[in-house]
């Protein structure tokens, strides 16, 4: 029996060969091949790029520039007025406004107006008004600048027809027009208060404060006994232009009835002080609302001045000196006003009121509402110090006669 105990190779292909292995097994070198992105593990997204922040800033400064270049630009080429702007105030409302003969337009309600555009330099400038005389007066501006003008006119029907505005009438008088203004204050002393209307009728003040050569013709006609000089200088009398002082209310009213005036009244005197007929508006000083000292002998001077000395201190009716020099005598005693419920003991009929300040004395008490007050006669201390303060001036009726018996006789 023959034993073919032979045995075949292995058939792995019956058993291998439904299975498929991977490419690149056996004897070949194995190459990686990328899965199927089902298979993939998830990535993180990709990270992305910002904009440093100092870029940012740098991009927002340069436009900051660029926005105020533009404003600059647009306000300096189309919005700045060239030129000086003139602004106008204190004439009455409605009042034509002319620069260089040129119309500019009208004043508001409250007298004012804005000129704009004026070209650099000196400006000629008209305010005229119907029925007022008209205001001329230059301005000298530079560009960008801001130049005020305070245009006071006066009226030019204030007056009846026949009364002249000045007179020589033993010395220069003024016309003070008939008509309302408000007197007193309720901002100052208790004395001024309360403020209030009073309505007076034409009269005239002299220009000027009484002066020693107008006293002494008195004295020398009347036998009247010269007053004495200041302390602070023995031949004060002899200067003929200097405002007597050193006299009595009683020296002051004689004078007054030898020249055929009298003394003004504390209202009349007021009004000739403070009163604006052109505006229609009171002064706190006859030249305006400040205490310039430049324009009156005040303050402490020690000494008074010729009078006429300040004529940038004159009223608008030109009535010079009611502020400082001497003081003076107004025929009114010192009383309240009507309406003025204040306790003071030196209210009655044992003072008499004087006004304007003195020399001496501070801005203040030469206020055109500031009330002082005196004895009729001058104190004993006064005359032995020779420390005179008190001088005056006077009035008159615009009706007169002794007016119309003047005028008569030329």
């Amino acid at each position: 029996m023959s034993d073919d105990r032979r045995s075949d190779p292995p058939d792995y292909g019956a058993t291998v060969r439904n299975i498929r292995l991977p490419e690149g097994t056996g004897r070949q070198p194995t190459q990686y091949t990328e899965p199927p992105p089902t298979q993939r593990p998830p990535q993180p997204p990709p990270k992305k790029r910002g904009i440093p922040i100092w870029v940012w800033l740098g991009a927002a400064g340069a436009l900051f520039v660029m926005f105020v270049a533009v404003v600059l630009v647009v306000y300096f080429f189309l919005l700045r007025e060239p030129g000086f702007t003139m602004i106008v105030r204190g004439a009455p409302a409605g009042s034509d406004v002319y620069v260089d003969n040129i119309s500019r337009g009208v004043t508001s309600a409250d007298g004012s107006i804005r000129v704009p555009g004026l070209k650099a330099g000196k400006k000629m400038v008209r305010v005229s008004h119907a029925g007022y005389n008209d205001f001329n007066t230059s301005v000298a501006g530079k560009d960008g600048e801001v130049r005020t003008v305070i245009a006071q006119l006066t009226p030019t029907e204030s007056k009846p027809a026949g009364l002249a505005n000045e007179i020589d009438y033993n010395g220069p008088m003024l016309l003070i027009g008939a008509g309302e203004f408000v007197m007193g204050s309720d901002k100052h002393k208790p004395d001024e208060k309360p403020a209030h209307k009073v309505t007076l009728p034409d009269f005239y003040i002299d220009k000027f404060e009484v002066t020693n050569e107008q006293f002494k013709r008195f004295c020398d006609e009347t036998g009247r006994e010269y007053p004495s000089n200041p302390w602070w200088d023995d031949n004060y009398f002899t200067k003929p232009r200097a405002p007597v002082l050193g006299v009595s209310w009683d020296d002051a009213a004689a004078y007054a009835k030898w020249a055929g005036k009298r003394l003004p009244t504390e209202q009349e005197w007021e009004k000739a002080a403070s009163w604006d007929p052109g505006s229609q508006t009171k002064r706190l000083w006859p030249w305006g609302d400040s205490a310039d000292k430049t324009r009156a002998n005040m303050g402490g001077t020690n000494r008074t001045t010729e009078v006429g000395k300040f004529p940038s201190g004159a009223t608008p009716y030109g009535v010079h000196d009611m502020a400082g020099n001497v003081a003076e005598w107004v025929d009114s005693y010192y009383q309240a006003y009507p309406g003025n419920e204040g306790a003071n003991s030196e209210f009655g009929t044992q003072n008499r009121v004087v006004r304007g300040g003195t020399y001496k004395g501070s801005a203040d008490d030469a206020r055109t509402t500031r009330r002082l007050f005196h004895t009729p006669e001058l104190a004993d201390s006064e005359r032995a110090n020779r420390a005179f303060l008190i001088g005056f001036r006077c009035a008159i009726s615009a009706d007169d006669p002794r007016l119309q018996e003047q005028a008569g006789s030329r």
